[in-house]
């Protein structure tokens, strides 16, 4: 019989750590969307007019990456 409660105990133990676990992945995933793989950033060639080049910008921060893409207005002459 002491083995069966703590068997129960320790199998509710279990449940309750996987519940909690999947509603904060759930919560997580809620609270900061992410864009869909279909979201990517144009191709350079296709999206320049004329002379006008671009250049992508990253920052990054915990787990999380944003790119920019933004036209150049001066090229450095070295």
């Amino acid at each position: 019989m002491n083995i069966w409660i703590h068997t129960t105990v320790a199998a509710t133990a279990l449940a309750a750590t996987i519940v909690v676990a999947v509603a904060s992945v759930a919560t997580y995933e809620a609270a900061t969307p992410s864009a869909a793989k279909a979201d990517r950033l144009p191709i350079a060639s296709s999206v320049a007019t004329g002379n006008q080049r671009y250049v992508t910008i990253e920052h990054r921060g915990d787990h999380l990456s944003v790119l920019t893409r933004v036209p150049v207005t001066s090229l450095a002459s070295n």
